[in-house]
């Protein structure tokens, strides 16, 4: 399906209107690291742009658990509404539904080229500068709590989700960023 200009400018304004700053930046960075993957992997590029566009919306609420299920009925709700392909959009919210499933031990859900490229760059994407800013704002709390415990979580779960990467094409890419993190938190003497 050939997805104009103005329907992905019309989703990036919808999405952009709901998600906070923090998770629009995370989503704008994951865009370019997506298109050169889906690229590497023979993906279909629109679908995991749009995809992209989708995962976090369920963020809008403030809430992260499950944020993949309501990320999921919000893209198809828009989608259907605006009267997208339907193979195109059981695509799209694939993807999204599933984008979280190697963090949850559950990474064999994730079977097809576009749902692996969504999956790689959220997980590439976070072992980025601004990765590493996301993550110490989110376990903000544990680090004041115990600084030291919360630097060692915080470190933990950026190296799981590197450890969690699909695809070697992904795992090559993320290489210079589990260096940067390594190094950061190396310096902080975690």
């Amino acid at each position: 399906m050939a997805i104009t200009k103005n329907q992905l400018e019309k989703i990036e304004f919808y999405v952009c209107a709901k998600l906070d700053s923090l998770n629009w930046q995370h989503t704008q960075e994951m865009r370019p690291i997506a298109k050169k993957l889906a690229g590497l992997e023979k993906a279909d590029k629109e679908i995991v742009d749009v995809a992209i566009l989708f995962h976090d919306l369920g963020k809008h609420t403030g809430e992260s658990k499950d944020h993949e299920k309501r990320s999921g009925e919000m893209a198809r709700k828009y989608l259907e509404k605006e009267n997208f392909d339907q193979r195109f959009i059981e695509e799209v919210v694939y993807c999204v539904l599933v984008h979280m499933a190697g963090l949850y031990n559950q990474g064999h859900l994730i079977t097809t080229p576009e749902a692996k490229v969504l999956h790689d760059a959220d997980q590439i994407q976070q072992l980025s500068e601004f990765g590493l800013v996301k993550n110490l704002i989110n376990y903000g709390a544990d680090i004041y709590g115990n600084y030291q415990q919360g630097l060692v979580k915080t470190r933990d779960i950026m190296f799981k989700g590197y450890n969690l990467i699909l695809t070697e094409n992904g795992r090559k890419m993320a290489e210079p960023g589990y260096k940067l993190v390594k190094e950061f938190f190396k310096k902080l003497d975690v």
